[in-house]
This record gives structure tokens, C-alpha cells and sequence, in this order.
């Protein structure tokens, strides 16, 4: 006679845990440091200027005035578009109904996704090489100039005057301490320290490249320099600050330098070096959800930004890739 077992009764009910998981990188360092502003159009403008280079021949007693400097001639205007951003959502009527394992609330669980998705989606915009465009019908949307653009990646745009044009930057792609320094000094022959500490947005390659300052490697053997706490038992072997000749660099990882539209690839070897004193988002429309009218087919809505990327003064600002 057979007995009843777990594989060949019908009606057993499955083990569902009240728990959804989500593995995707989510943090938004970029944008979370810089200054926030309104936009009242879709192209946002402001103005860099510069200081002239110092003039120290003397002046002759009794020379009367007879010529005079235009102060404002430097003054160069820059811009940028807003771009919209924005994700989806819709729940049917009888989801929402449905007793959902981890979700007490599957619309607003949804809503909060598509949240999280547009932060995620203004955050690679923003670092990206894309140039800005100006809309122009379907299939041709406003875009917003992405920093590593702004700094000249893939082409110096035509709109930069040369005296703000970035100049601190290396593409080799593997850092050393030595390289390193040579980007932070070419930033302070520059601009000096304007702006303070300098934070550094970095691909996770170069995150793990800048902590193996540290080491110190010969024929036979690797020696790291380390700090360890004896009361914890803890060792660390991570620069997340580095204090150098040329002032102080926050060290931040992130998967979102250099993306491309659409694809999960993170080119692990960009970076962004930051002055956050000169770099802003300004938005035309803030964070918003709006929920549509329920047509039959279950409650929807969307999430939306509108938002554009305001470097400041490129020059203020270095690059790695």
C-alpha cells in the first residue's frame, strides 16, 4: 500500500517567505553631493569667470590712469538641457486583491520601485559621455550633457571656451600613487583649492587601485602599510580619504561612471574627481509620482524628473578612464 509523502500529495502548500530580494546597486553619490537649484526653462544657463594672470611690472609715481581693463571680458556662459526622466507602473485590479508573499501593499511596493529606478537613471545620466540635444520630435527627446562629457570625453564640445576646458585628467587606466598625484597637481596648477575637499566617484577597479597605495610590492614578497584598531582585532586595508600635497580626496565607489543607456556593463576603471562647489542639479519638474485613471485594467501610474546637469566651471573638475 502506498503511503502519503510530500511529493505525491496534491494540495501541500508551498513556502513562500514574506521576503523579496533585490540586488541591484542602488546609491547615488553623484547626485546626493551636489547642489540643488530650479530650472525655469529647458535649457539652463549660468556664467564661469576667470581671474586674469597676475601683472606685477609696477606702476610709475605720477602716472596718471589712461587705459582701463574691461573686468567682465573673460566671462563665458554656459548651459545645458533638462532631460526627462521617468518609469512606469500598473497593478491589475485582481493582483491587487491577491494575498502577495512580502508585498502588503503591491501598488505602492511598485511605485516605490519606479522611484528607485529614476534616482538610478539620473545618477548614470549625470556621469555619462552624452552629449546634450535639444528636443526635436519623436524619438529625439531632450537630453542632458553628462559630466565625463562636460570634461571632454569623446570630444571637447565646441561650446567650452578654451580657458574652462578640463584639464586634469588620465586615461591610462591603471592608477598609481604617482599618477594619481599628477592628475590632483594638474587640478591645483588650475584652479589652487577653491572649492575645499575634493571627492572622487570611482569605478570599483580604481576604488581597490587607489587602496593598494598602501602596498608595497617587490621581487618577493607584497608589504602593506596598514592601520589596524588591537582592541577590535580589525585591520583595514581601504583609502576612503586621501590627503595629498594637493589637498584631501574622498574616495566613493560607484557603478555608474561611463554607462551606456540600457546596459548593465560598469566600466570599473572611470572615475569622477569632483569639486562639489561646482557642480548642480538644476530641476525643472522635482520627484513625483502620479497615478492615472484606472481604466479597467488596474491602477497605474508613473514617476517622473525633469532635470538638468550644471557643471559650473569644467575646469574645476578631473577625470579617469
Amino acid at each position: 500500500m502506498a503511503s502519503s509523502t510530500s511529493y505525491n500529495t496534491a494540495g501541500n502548500r508551498e513556502d513562500l517567505t514574506d521576503i523579496i530580494s533585490i540586488l541591484e546597486p542602488e546609491s547615488t553619490p553623484f547626485v546626493s553631493m551636489m547642489k540643488k537649484g530650479r530650472a525655469t526653462g529647458t535649457f539652463v544657463e549660468w556664467q564661469a569667470d576667470k581671474l586674469s594672470t597676475p601683472d606685477f611690472d609696477g606702476v610709475n609715481e605720477g602716472e596718471d590712469v589712461s587705459s582701463f581693463k574691461n573686468q567682465a571680458e573673460d566671462r563665458a556662459r554656459l548651459g545645458n538641457y533638462v532631460q526627462k526622466f521617468r518609469d512606469t507602473f500598473q497593478v491589475s485590479d485582481i493582483q491587487e486583491l491577491v494575498d502577495t508573499a512580502g508585498v502588503a501593499n503591491e501598488f505602492a511596493n511598485a511605485e516605490a520601485k519606479a522611484v528607485r529606478n529614476v534616482k538610478r537613471s539620473i545618477e548614470s545620466a549625470f556621469c555619462s559621455s552624452q552629449d546634450r540635444q535639444a528636443e526635436a520630435g519623436s524619438g529625439t527627446p531632450y537630453k542632458t550633457r553628462g559630466m565625463l562629457k562636460w570634461l571632454g570625453v569623446g570630444g571637447q564640445p565646441s561650446d567650452i571656451p578654451a580657458a574652462y576646458q578640463n584639464v586634469a585628467n588620465d586615461t591610462t587606466g591603471t592608477q598609481t600613487e604617482a599618477t594619481f598625484n599628477s592628475v590632483l597637481q594638474e587640478l591645483y596648477e588650475a584652479n589652487g583649492m577653491p572649492g575645499g575637499q575634493l571627492t572622487l566617484i570611482a569605478g570599483p577597479s580604481l576604488k581597490q587601485e587607489i587602496s593598494n597605495f598602501s602596498r608595497q610590492a617587490s621581487a618577493t614578497n607584497n608589504t602593506y602599510v596598514i592601520n589596524q584598531d588591537a582592541e577590535s582585532r580589525k585591520i583595514t586595508l581601504t583609502v576612503n580619504l586621501y590627503e595629498g600635497d594637493f589637498g584631501n580626496v574622498a574616495i566613493v565607489p560607484s557603478l555608474f561612471v561611463n554607462r551606456t543607456s540600457g546596459s548593465d556593463t560598469v566600466d570599473a576603471d572611470a572615475g569622477l574627481l569632483i569639486d562639489p562647489e561646482y557642480v548642480g542639479m538644476h530641476s525643472l519638474k522635482a520627484e513625483s509620482a502620479t497615478e492615472l485613471e484606472d481604466q479597467g485594467g488596474g491602477r497605474r501610474g508613473f514617476v517622473d524628473v525633469i532635470a538638468s546637469l550644471a557643471c559650473y566651471s569644467p575646469k574645476a573638475h578631473g577625470y579617469f578612464n
